[in-house]
């Protein structure tokens, strides 16, 4: 009989090499999932700040058109609650929008008694180009409408 020096030691080897590459791909996979869960976090998030600006309007019914055209991306200053607390609702509204959103803006528009709620952030591509140099952050937008 023949020894075979080695040939359980390559055979180690080809069993590492091979799991090696199986958890590479898997923590791939786990990064993936995690920029998408951040994601789903920014959609809900604008959800929950268009929800609150609109509760605001109709709170202030004999304010509602002074909402209409405004844009807030977070420099906007406060101005306390005069007659129609429109001032300090954009404000707080950019605030929250700054604070929770990457690069985020919020746009009301009025039209009788609908109104218009658009929020819009950026996110990180997840797709084909992800870690290229044409992976740019992508630019979403939440829109809410509301009849008054």
């Amino acid at each position: 009989m023949k020894k075979h020096a080695g040939a359980t030691l390559m055979e180690v080897l080809i069993t590492v090499l091979i799991l090696a590459v199986g958890l590479l791909g898997l923590s791939a996979t786990q990064v993936m999932s995690l920029k998408n869960a951040n994601n789903s976090h920014n959609r809900y998030l604008a959800g929950l700040a268009a929800q609150e600006m609109a509760d605001r309007i109709r709170a202030n019914p004999t304010g509602r058109m002074n909402y209409d055209g405004q844009t807030v991306d977070g420099s906007e200053t406060a101005s306390g609650c005069g007659a129609t607390c429109v001032n300090q609702d954009l404000y707080d509204w950019g605030q929250v929008i700054k604070t929770n959103l990457p690069s985020g803006k919020g746009e009301i528009d009025v039209n009788g008694t609908q109104v218009t709620l658009t929020v819009f952030w950026k996110e990180q591509h997840t797709g084909k180009d992800r870690g290229t140099a044409a992976a740019v952050p992508e630019e979403f937008s939440y829109q809410l409408v509301v009849e008054l």
